[in-house]
């Protein structure tokens, strides 16, 4: 008797959970009245700029700190060689200069790139939507540009949300994660964006990745599909 009724309340409680997940998970947030409105979204550590004719996704301007100090740091170094040529060993020098001659064109690219780069471009004009080919973590290299009539779907999905196991569903993970995937008609995913939260918030996470995909799908004329989980 006690065998029974200690298995079948976190059994009765998990059915609880699951039912509960399944009926929030099939609302859809409310369509924007306006998705080409000029503004700027933030996601995770992404910044999505919205005009008309134009969607750029780029860094947070949080992204300045690490090739700031590298340009100053390097600054520091060859200050340090231009006045201590005599006092420090041949060998060290070597050392300093080398370091220098490779850490200020990476952090220079880096610097400009966190100021005025963007990841994703979406250009109503050109018809297609140019993905940065990243080089060493930067936003330089070659673009991959990407038709509109090439593009299948938008996908908005969660990674964090319902798994299935060998012993059957398990309850969502406490933090949500949902992602913006443009999907091409051959199948090529490519990641637009992300926002985690809270699972009890994860109707804000869902609004705020919506609306980009909203403006994507104004812009490209592809079809929303989701959310997924």
């Amino acid at each position: 008797m006690t065998t029974e009724s200690t298995d079948s309340t976190p059994l009765a409680k998990l059915d609880d959970v699951l039912s509960e997940v399944e009926e929030r998970a099939l609302e859809r947030p409310e369509a924007v009245a306006e998705p080409l409105a000029a503004r700027t979204l933030f996601l995770h550590r992404r910044v999505v700029n919205i005009s008309a004719q134009r969607i750029e996704i780029g860094p947070p301007r949080s992204a300045v700190v690490v090739p700031l100090f590298g340009v100053l740091l390097t600054a520091g170094l060859l200050a340090l060689l231009a006045t201590s040529v005599d006092a420090l060993p041949f060998w060290l020098l070597g050392i300093l200069l080398l370091f220098a001659v490779v850490l200020l064109p990476l952090s220079g690219i880096s610097l400009v790139y966190a100021l005025m780069g963007a990841n994703i471009v979406a250009d109503l004009g050109g018809q297609n939507v140019s993905m940065k080919q990243r080089f060493l973590g930067l936003g330089i290299g070659t673009n991959e540009l990407i038709p509109f009539w090439k593009i299948r779907e938008l996908l908005v999905e969660d990674e964090g949300r319902e798994i299935a196991r060998a012993g059957g569903a398990i309850p969502a993970e406490e933090i949500a994660q949902w992602q913006l995937v443009l999907v091409k008609k051959s199948g090529t995913r490519h990641v637009l964006g992300s926002v985690s939260a809270p699972r009890q918030h994860e109707e804000e996470g869902l609004q705020q990745i919506f609306e980009v995909a909203e403006a994507f799908a104004a812009l490209t004329e592809a079809p929303i599909r989701g959310p997924i989980w």
